[in-house]
């Protein structure tokens, strides 16, 4: 930063000229914000840090900065330094949002009576609409609720169920006698940091 002085007729003026600056690139990752920095030629800064709410957040071997998600969402103002030289920058700060979706398949003619089915499962976590890895979930369980054509219902739970990040989940069961509908339903636990609990 430099300022530069005029001063002439009995009058002064002062200009403020700032040369070059730390910014900076963000995604979100399963344990927050993951901050890259870079310098005005956008090189990555692997030892540079970074101020939040008067905390310094140092990067991991790789030069990147991870913080936390927040309790109260909103646009913060941040500070970014390297070897002395700072800058004030601001992002948006997100709270921790998990949701699961799941396509599920299971072949209409494979519904005989008395016989072996396969249900297929291909789940997808998303928190705050970035996906990040299922193995994040506790606790996984496939839920299979059948009603007769009486309305009786039974509901089976399939508990550690299985999941993959390169392939779909299979499951084989009994289809039962007389069944009207079948619904399907993948449910799991995950550790939200930022509020402390599951």
């Amino acid at each position: 930063a430099y300022i530069v002085e005029f001063i002439g007729s009995g009058r002064s003026s002062r200009a403020l000229i700032l040369k070059g600056r730390l910014q900076f690139l963000e995604r979100t990752g399963s344990a927050g914000h993951v901050f890259t920095i870079l310098d005005e030629q956008n090189r990555k800064l692997k030892d540079a840090t970074l101020w939040l709410s008067g905390h310094e957040y140092k990067p991991d071997e790789d030069g990147y900065i991870t913080v936390p998600f927040t309790n109260k969402p909103g646009r913060q103002p941040i500070i970014l330094v390297h070897k002395g030289f700072a800058s004030l920058d601001y992002f948006n700060h997100q709270s921790e949002q998990y949701r699961l979706a799941a396509g599920i398949h299971v072949d209409r003619e494979a519904l005989l009576k008395r016989k072996k089915a396969r249900v297929i499962v291909r789940p997808r976590l998303t928190v705050n609409r970035s996906p990040v890895s299922v193995s994040l979930i506790e606790q996984p369980t496939l839920v299979i609720t059948s009603v007769d054509r009486e309305g009786v219902s039974t509901t089976k739970e399939v508990k550690d169920f299985k999941l993959y990040e390169d392939r779909e989940s299979v499951y084989e069961f009994q289809v039962p006698d007389g069944l009207a509908s079948i619904r399907f339903t993948l449910k799991g636990k995950v550790e939200s940091l930022s509020q402390g609990k599951k």
